[in-house]
């Protein structure tokens, strides 16, 4: 389970070269909110580690506002459970054709969403 903290720099480690079968790869994050199974995101984040045989780092950005940039992690998530699947890749790209699926898991959400609730009488 990863656990990540709205408006903030998430660092998260996995254990994913174990499980990839290319050299370098390039890894996506592709999330699905729980409650809102049309609410999804794909996002690629830069390994960080210094020893990726042994660990890989992603510094994971929850913005908390209308910037992301999808290309470097900076994303924007609404509050809650999510479920992720982890795609490995030879390039960098956005797309999860033709990629290799290598984790699945759940990321919970915490913190203020900025949303004001409609409220009807």
């Amino acid at each position: 389970m990863i656990f990540l903290q709205k408006n903030s720099t998430n660092v998260t480690i996995m254990e994913l070269t174990l499980k990839s079968s290319l050299v370098n790869p390039f890894y996506m994050f592709h999330l699905t909110n729980d409650m809102d199974l049309s609410n999804t995101v794909l996002f690629t984040v830069t390994d960080q580690s210094s020893f990726k045989s042994r660990y890989n780092r992603f510094d994971i950005v929850l913005s908390g506002s209308a910037y992301v940039n999808l290309s470097a992690g900076t994303v924007d998530l609404k509050s809650g459970s999510w479920t992720y699947r982890i795609y490995e890749s030879s390039a960098s790209t956005l797309s999860i054709s033709g990629c290799n699926l290598i984790e699945t898991g759940k990321v919970i959400v915490d913190g203020e969403d900025d949303e004001t609730p409609s409220i009807y009488r």
